[in-house]
């Protein structure tokens, strides 16, 4: 059933015809009952109608190249996605009970989001072409094609997820399968001899964490702020103390702790950091991202922004909240005419992870290419030495400084790179303030030139950042990291061409650090 109407003007009703072939194609490539058929034909069987519905939704979405690529699909659960995080509770969900039903809720959420996502940025015609068979199988009357979608999806998706609970074989097959793989390809690794290739790497990685040392001393000679200095700050309400509110917030069956809306947003808005930048330059601006008619991306930097989202790690056994903040750069322009670092956009991510009484613990950040991880632990972490030589395990520049009541950490950086090169605190900073946005809105971002209403996500199927890539990945790669240097979607961040780790590790802390417990602590660490 379509959405044409005998009096429809003549753009509905080509819209209408295209989604008309469009679907007759994906019939023959998805092996699908045709549209025409009753929603009768199978009554008993909506396990059935649901996996064909995802069949014909992911094929759409991959004809149309708006996959959204933040998390991992499942291999045989259409419905559901997996991220690193996740994945680390399958021995603990395999206990079945409350841990496996809410290990797959989550799974299920992250689909629906993923799948959201894709709904969002599909064209018109995809998007009637879907809604044509959805509004056709429930017998429903004519509605928002987009809704239709949106609700066909949502109704499969816990479908498929009641049926994967109550069959054991599909269980057991679930925690076999929503594992995800690293970011790092094996066979670029044998075809670039990497046992070999990894010594002179090796050198270099050390010759820049030198370097990095050495900014890092000059810098805590000079004075923070200045007359050539810009700070970017926070345009958000001081929070007091929310160590209590944390303490006392929910965990599920996992240990996850359960933040509500208002308390997630308290958290960001408590931690979120200061920006200081040399004067002057556009490209040392942060901005708010958005797309041109062509669909470049394009930093505004007439509108300080800073994406943020909250994530969690693994200590001892307990789930710790994460703060991330990502700021975006113009460019990260030519330091000369053979830079290989140089190239459009340059995001930089600063994270924070808090114990369970708030406060932080941790302090660690990237650029948006995976690259310059650097750790700054609190005095209640002690780093540990690493399993083997060589590898980039844990580089720590220096301890981070301790945030008072009303203090917020200032983050130096260089000109152009944009290196992190110093860290201090500040209380009531001054300086232009920044709007902040969930880090998920680039997933979905208007799209002016395409037709009325288009989104487009920042990021590709592959999970990179189109027109972002550097000279570098000519010579990184046997390294194993695809495209070194292109500016990339959260959970596909690797941060070492040494070795092989990832930012959104779970157990990223808990190898490489220990837990320090003051002097005189009581039995609950207090």
């Amino acid at each position: 059933m379509g959405f044409a109407r005998a009096d429809a003007p003549p753009l509905q009703a080509l819209r209408s015809l295209w989604a008309a072939l469009l679907l007759a194609a994906l019939s023959a490539c998805a092996s699908w009952p045709a549209p025409s058929e009753p929603a009768a034909s199978q009554p008993d069987d909506p396990v059935a109608s649901c996996r064909a519905w995802f069949t014909r939704l992911d094929s759409v979405v991959t004809q149309h190249r708006v996959n959204d690529a933040e998390d991992h699909r499942v291999a045989g659960f259409p419905q559901l996605r997996s991220t690193r995080f996740l994945a680390s509770f399958r021995e603990r969900a395999a206990q079945g009970g409350a841990a496996f039903d809410d290990w797959l809720g989550l799974l299920q959420a992250r689909g629906t989001e993923g799948h959201g996502i894709e709904i969002a940025n599909l064209p018109d015609v995809g998007i009637e072409a879907l809604a044509a068979v959805a509004d056709g199988w429930n017998n429903s009357p004519p509605r928002d094609p987009r809704a239709v979608v949106t609700q066909q999806t949502r109704h499969c998706a816990q479908v498929l997820t009641d049926f994967d609970r109550s069959a054991a074989v599909r269980r057991t097959r679930l925690l076999d399968l929503a594992q995800v793989p690293d970011a790092y390809s094996t066979l670029a690794r044998v075809l670039g001899l990497y046992p070999l290739t990894r010594l002179p790497f090796s050198t270099g990685v050390q010759r820049w964490q030198q370097d990095t040392l050495d900014a890092f001393a000059r810098e805590a000679r000079a004075a923070p702020g200045g007359p050539s200095t810009k700070r970017f700050v926070p345009r958000a309400p001081e929070v007091g103390d929310l160590g209590e509110a944390l303490a006392r917030a929910p965990r599920n069956a996992l240990g996850i702790p359960q933040l509500d809306e208002r308390l997630q947003q308290q958290l960001l808005d408590r931690h979120a950091p200061v920006f200081e930048l040399p004067t002057g330059a556009g490209f040392d601006r942060i901005g708010a991202m958005t797309l041109v008619p062509g669909g470049t991306p394009r930093v505004d930097i007439l509108r300080p922004q800073v994406y943020r989202r909250i994530a969690f790690a693994q200590l001892a056994g307990q789930t710790l909240v994460q703060l991330v903040y990502l700021a975006w750069f113009p460019e990260r322009p030519s330091a000369g005419s053979f830079d290989l670092l140089a190239g459009q956009l340059d995001g930089f991510v600063w994270r924070v992870t808090l114990d369970n009484h708030g406060q932080p613990l941790l302090y660690d950040t990237i650029h948006a290419c995976g690259c310059y991880h650097l750790f700054f632990p609190t005095r209640a972490l002690r780093a540990r030495p690493a399993p083997e030589p060589g590898i980039e395990w844990v580089f720590v520049p220096g301890e981070a400084p301790e945030a008072g009541a009303g203090e917020r950490m200032v983050l130096r950086l260089v000109s152009g790179s944009h290196y992190l090169t110093a860290l201090s605190t500040a209380r009531d900073p001054v300086g232009e303030p920044y709007e902040h946005r969930a880090e998920s809105v680039l997933r979905s971002l208007p799209w002016p030139g395409a037709e009325s209403g288009a989104r487009r996500s920042l990021y590709g199927p592959d999970g990179l950042i189109a027109g972002s890539q550097r000279g570098e990945r000519y010579l990184f790669w046997p390294m194993g990291v695809r495209d070194a240097g292109a500016q990339r979607q959260w959970g596909h961040h690797a941060t070492a061409f040494v070795g092989r780790r990832h930012f959104d590790d779970p157990d990223l802390i808990d190898r490489r650090f220990d837990r320090v417990e003051p002097v005189g602590a009581d039995a609950e660490g207090h």
